[in-house]
C-alpha cells in the first residue's frame, strides 16, 4: 500500500473510531449514572472515570494523528506538523501526554479488575475503594499517565543521537522532513562519531520504566482476573436460581472480554514493540497494524459493560424495540439482581 493511501485510510480510522469512542463511552456514563443500581456506589464513578480517560485518549489521537514505527533497534512516535497552527513545543508535549495516554490507560484497567475481584471476594474489602481511598485510587492512573509521559518527554526526548537514526527512516516511509516531524523514540544500537555501535542507555533505562509498569498493570489484571473467574465459578456451582446463575453468566463473559480486549490490544502488541527492537529483532510489520490499534482501543474499550451487562444493554435495546414494556420490567428484576447479589457486602 502506497504511503499516501495508508494516511488516508490511517485518517479515516482514527476519526471513525474517534466517533464510535465518543459515541460509545458518553452513552456508557449516561447509562452509569441513570441505569445503574444505587448499591454499585463507588464502582459507578470509577466507571465513570475509565469512560473519561478513554474520551481523553481518542481526542488526543485524532489530534495528534501519530504514526507508530519500528524498524531495526528503534521504535518510535511521530507527528507530522506540517500544516499545523500551533507552536512546535506544544505539539511535542501533547504527543507526550499521548503516550501518557497509553499509561493511563493500562492502570485504570488493573483498579478495574482489583474492585470486581473484591466485590466478587464478599470479604468487606470494598470499604477500601469508599471516602478518602477513592482518591488514592484515582490517582493511580494520572501517576501511570505522568510516568508515560514522562518517559515519552525526557528518556525518549528527540536527541541529535535519535534523530540522525531515525530521519532517514521518516523521510523513506512518509516524505517528510525531520524538520517537519515531531518524535518520541527509543534508539537502542546507535553508531556513535566513529561508526561504532554503542548502546543508548537513555533509551535503556526509559525501556526499563515502561516494561516495569506494564508488567505490573498485566500481573495485577492476570492475577485478579483468575481468582475472579475462579470466584465466579464457585458462585455458579452453589446459586440454585436459574436467574442468578444466568447473572453470574453474564459478568463471566464480561470478565473474559475485558481481560482479551486489553492484552490483544495493548499488552501484547506494545510488549512486542517495545522489546524486539532491544535484541534487534525487526518488527516493522507491526507498525501499521499497531498505528491503527492505538486508535481504535478506546472505541473498543466500553463495549463489554454494554453488551453484557443486562441493565446497559436492554435500555440500548429498548431505544430500537417496540416492546419496551417488556424490556422495562426485566431491568428492574436485573437491578434488584445485582444489588442483592454482586455488591452487596457480608
Amino acid at each position: 500500500m502506497e504511503i499516501k493511501e495508508f494516511e488516508s485510510l490511517k485518517t479515516l480510522i482514527q476519526l471513525i473510531s474517534y466517533c464510535f469512542a465518543l459515541t460509545s463511552n458518553t452513552l456508557l456514563i449516561f447509562l452509569i449514572v441513570t441505569k445503574s443500581p444505587k448499591k454499585m456506589g463507588t464502582y459507578r464513578s470509577l466507571m465513570c472515570y475509565f469512560c473519561i480517560i478513554s474520551l481523553i485518549f481518542t481526542t488526543l489521537d485524532v489530534i495528534v494523528k501519530p504514526n507508530i514505527y519500528s524498524r531495526e533497534s528503534a521504535f518510535f512516535m511521530m507527528m507530522d506538523l506540517r500544516n499545523r497552527m500551533l507552536p512546535r513545543y506544544i505539539e511535542e508535549c501533547l504527543m507526550s501526554v499521548l503516550c501518557g495516554c497509553c499509561g493511563m490507560a493500562i492502570y485504570g484497567i488493573a483498579i478495574h479488575f482489583v474492585y470486581r475481584y473484591f466485590a466478587l471476594e464478599r470479604q468487606g474489602r470494598l470499604r477500601f475503594f469508599k471516602g478518602a481511598y477513592q482518591i488514592f485510587w484515582f490517582f493511580i492512573p494520572i501517576f501511570g499517565c505522568l510516568n508515560w509521559t514522562f518517559i515519552a518527554g525526557y528518556f525518549f526526548a528527540m536527541n541529535p543521537i535519535s534523530t540522525g537514526y531515525i530521519a532517514p527512516m521518516i523521510e523513506e516511509m512518509y516524505n517528510i522532513s525531520i524538520n517537519d516531524a515531531a518524535y518520541s523514540a527509543a534508539v537502542f544500537w546507535p553508531p556513535n562519531e566513529q561508526g561504532v555501535v554503542e548502546f543508548h542507555w537513555r533509551s535503556g533505562l526509559g525501556l526499563i520504566n515502561l516494561v516495569t509498569s506494564m508488567s505490573l498493570s498485566l500481573s495485577v489484571v492476570i492475577y485478579t482476573g483468575v481468582k475472579s473467574l475462579k470466584k465466579i465459578k464457585q458462585l455458579l456451582g452453589r446459586l440454585e436460581s436459574k436467574f442468578s446463575k444466568n447473572l453470574q453468566m453474564q459478568l463471566y463473559k464480561a470478565l473474559v472480554a475485558q481481560t482479551l480486549i486489553p492484552v490483544l490490544f495493548i499488552f501484547i502488541p506494545f510488549g512486542i514493540l517495545f522489546t524486539c527492537p532491544l535484541f534487534l529483532i525487526d518488527c516493522e510489520f507491526l507498525s501499521a497494524p499497531i498505528t491503527v490499534i492505538y486508535a481504535v482501543y478506546p472505541a473498543l474499550d466500553p463495549l463489554p459493560c454494554l453488551f453484557f451487562v443486562d441493565n446497559y444493554r436492554n435500555f440500548i435495546a429498548g431505544l430500537f424495540s417496540k416492546n419496551k414494556k417488556k424490556i422495562a420490567k426485566v431491568s428492574v428484576v436485573t437491578d434488584d439482581c445485582i444489588s442483592k447479589n454482586i455488591y452487596s457486602q457480608r
